[in-house]
């Protein structure tokens, strides 16, 4: 278990690192000008149109980095299903403690304006989902 918690660190370092590493491109070298789908946005919701008080945001993402800490250690979580939820988690949470908002830059039409970090949180989802649907078939087939 103790080499699973040393990966899980690593690899959400890594990730948290490519967020950062992209935010920063975007925001200081401003990269975002000569291409078209980046759009920095600087964002106090939980999303373009919903406000939530920044008091709610950070209890809310405090007790999910908890939360996911203990999921890990009981073995609910994967390495990589631990990984994009705590990248995904607490960096947006540093941005918002320390800048008061989360850097958005990744914009596709009329889809809410995005970072790295969302797409980490998506990808979990998706791997639940599949996990989900998957868990299903197989109950299906081994039906009497």
């Amino acid at each position: 278990m103790k080499k699973k918690r040393i990966i899980a660190i690593l690899f959400t370092l890594l990730l948290i690192w490519i967020d950062q590493l992209t935010k920063y491109l975007f925001y200081n070298l401003e990269v975002w000008s000569q291409i078209s789908f980046l759009e920095p946005l600087l964002n106090d919701g939980i999303s373009r149109w919903m406000y939530m008080p920044m008091i709610v945001i950070l209890i809310v993402s405090v007790a999910c980095v908890w939360l996911f800490i203990y999921l890990f250690y009981k073995k609910y979580l994967t390495v990589l299903d631990f990984s994009l939820l705590m990248a995904g988690t607490i960096w947006n949470l540093i941005d918002r403690i320390y800048l008061g908002w989360v850097r958005d830059f990744l914009s596709f039409g009329s889809f809410p304006v995005f970072n790295i970090a969302d797409i980490f949180l998506t990808c979990w989802v998706a791997r639940i989902c599949i996990k989900e649907i998957f868990h299903l078939q197989n109950k299906k087939k081994n039906l009497p």
